[in-house]
């Protein structure tokens, strides 16, 4: 696995200035509002935990619990993996960082790297999701992503309230120079929810590892009818199809310092029924290394995810 490793997944922070109903950090702090702090990732502990050929490696920025434009040394992480030659996948809303920050952050990076952004809707509705987010410093760090290098993405998850306004959206895209607009049928509703979209077959969807530019992978489609499977009490059913082992490419590295095995992992009504968490000493990247955790207590893990069957694994990789 660490010989074919392509890529890389961090959470350098899980700090964010929107309240989406639905994210794992809305309901954390909903639910356990005295157990929430804000977490940033030690730069020199993550540089010293890569002891391996990042070259050509896939770093993918995205958060389960933030958004990654917020970390206070994300310009200084991203000149670092410049640097060793990695490819940069980007993954933000966008809203309140300022002209300046983005030209510094876009003169560093080049036509390998892009620049992926969440907006559910059009800029009169995507905050009835994205709730406190801005359209007018969206709107700036777009202009300047699309004049240069980078690809640029809008990612539009389906809703109740934007599911009729797709091509709006789309031909707003269009307009401020997009590269590509992608409809993703996502599953951030509960049944009965005022989110939940009246159709849920919407056409276009695309996968979780186009934007990665990598193999074969995930959709969230999948994800949902294993949902209904899971919470009908019949996860006996789901067979896991780890997403992990075939793209190689999901290493992740939470906000907090520990190696999981995927972003799903993390999420907090999984990770503390698991081994990575019991056992989180030894995924503490200020004390080991990513090649040390690969070849030895990850590998447990990744050579038994079909038979171990936990529920982060058949909840988001069954088929």
């Amino acid at each position: 696995m660490l010989d074919q490793l392509k890529g890389l997944h961090i959470e350098p922070t899980n700090m964010c200035t929107l309240k989406c109903p639905r994210c794992s950090r809305t309901e954390f702090i909903e639910r356990f509002p005295k157990k929430w702090t804000n977490q940033n990732l030690n730069l020199e502990h993550l540089k010293s935990f890569l002891d391996i050929n990042l070259k050509n490696k896939i770093i993918l920025l995205n958060g389960t619990y933030g958004d990654p434009i917020y970390y206070p040394k994300f310009n200084e992480m991203i000149k670092f993996f410049k640097q060793q030659g990695s490819n940069i996948v980007i993954h933000t809303n966008g809203s309140y960082k300022e002209k300046d920050w983005w030209i510094e952050l876009l003169d560093m990076l080049d036509n390998k790297d892009v620049i992926n952004f969440s907006i559910d809707g059009t800029p009169q509705n995507f905050t009835n999701y994205r709730i406190n987010g801005d359209w007018e410093s969206i709107e700036t760090a777009i202009k300047l992503a699309v004049k240069s290098q980078v690809t640029t993405y809008w990612k539009h998850i389906v809703f109740s309230y934007n599911e009729d306004t797709i091509d709006q959206a789309e031909q707003t895209s269009k307009e401020l120079g997009i590269d590509k607009f992608m409809i993703n049928n996502g599953d951030r509703w509960l049944e009965n929810d005022w989110l939940k979209p009246k159709n849920l077959d919407h056409t276009h969807t695309i996968s979780f590892t186009e934007i990665t530019r990598s193999g074969a992978g995930y959709t969230l489609n999948r994800r949902s009818e294993n949902k209904k499977k899971w919470y009908a009490n019949n996860k006996q059913s789901i067979q896991i199809d780890a997403d992990c082992k075939k793209t190689n490419n999901s290493h992740y590295i939470s906000a907090w310092g520990y190696y999981l095995p995927c972003c799903w992992m993390s999420e907090h009504n999984f990770y503390y029924k698991t081994d990575f968490f019991k056992d989180r000493d030894s995924y503490d990247i200020s004390k080991t290394t990513l090649s040390e955790i690969l070849t030895n207590p990850a590998k447990t893990f990744y050579n038994n995810i079909e038979s171990t069957r936990l529920d982060a694994c058949t909840f988001n990789c069954g088929k």
